[in-house]
């Protein structure tokens, strides 16, 4: 069913419009000037257990031209609640004009989280990493099994609360205070939002649907060398697709 999702903050509302990942996949797109590295489970919304990982400036196909480094470098994961750590092979398809990698989760059924890290090298003179994350929870004490990843150096938690859904910006297992945060929105843009001094920002209520959240780490001082070249500066970009099914029970 076609939802549309509605967020809440905790001090003044600010209303996002979601729609499910069918039509997010139509036209969604992610920061205006970079890429996001995207993974996305029941990616053919038909249970048949695909695997999608899109790197672009949208969620969704595209021409692939950056993706080489990810499939190079990438490591893929699936998790379940009771911690069984699954390897994740992705390959890359061609469809038309359009290439992204894919694979299966191996007919696990029930909650599950998938997780990816890529060191993408050098561009512009820094050093850059993707992380992406996928959950799928049928309820909430599924979701705090699933909610933090023991394989991402940097990743957006979520957690349930009495209140609603909590985000928590972890930076190698350290919350990120003041951590920017964007939300993408049906038009295709993004929501800036900021963490607070624990690294977290509360959403709210929202109602079933899917989220697609990123965070955007820059570190100016490091420096050193990656393949014989030298850079200076780290980047870590992390995102999470979060599904609240009909289904789930807090």
């Amino acid at each position: 069913m076609n939802l549309l999702t509605y967020l809440s903050c905790k001090t003044k509302v600010k209303i996002i419009i979601f729609l499910p990942i069918v039509a997010l996949l139509l036209f969604f797109s992610g920061n205006a000037d970079s890429h996001n590295l995207w993974i996305v489970g029941d990616a053919n919304n038909k249970g048949d257990g695909a695997i999608h990982l899109y790197f672009e400036h949208h969620v969704g196909p595209g021409d692939g031209a950056y993706l080489g480094p990810i499939e190079e470098r990438g490591k893929t994961w699936l998790t379940t609640p009771e911690k069984k750590i699954v390897p994740v092979d992705l390959k890359a398809v061609h469809v038309k004009e359009t290439k992204y990698l894919a694979g299966k989760n191996g007919n696990i059924s029930g909650s599950y989280a998938i997780d990816h890290t890529s060191l993408y090298g050098i561009y512009h003179g820094r050093l850059d990493f993707f992380h992406g994350r996928y959950i799928d929870a049928m309820n909430s004490e599924s979701l705090a099994a699933l909610a933090e990843s023991p394989k991402l150096p940097v990743q957006i938690v979520p957690i349930w609360t009495d209140e609603g859904l909590l985000l928590r910006v972890m930076y190698f297992s350290t919350p990120r205070p003041k951590a920017d945060l964007f939300v993408l929105k049906k038009d295709g843009t993004e929501e800036s939002l900021k963490a607070d001094k624990k690294g977290e920002l509360l959403l709210g209520k929202v109602k079933p649907g899917t989220y697609y959240i990123s965070t955007r780490i820059i570190e100016s001082e490091p420096a050193g060398a990656f393949e014989y070249e030298a850079y200076k500066g780290i980047m870590h970009v992390s995102t999470l697709t979060l599904k609240i099914s009909e289904r789930f029970k807090e």
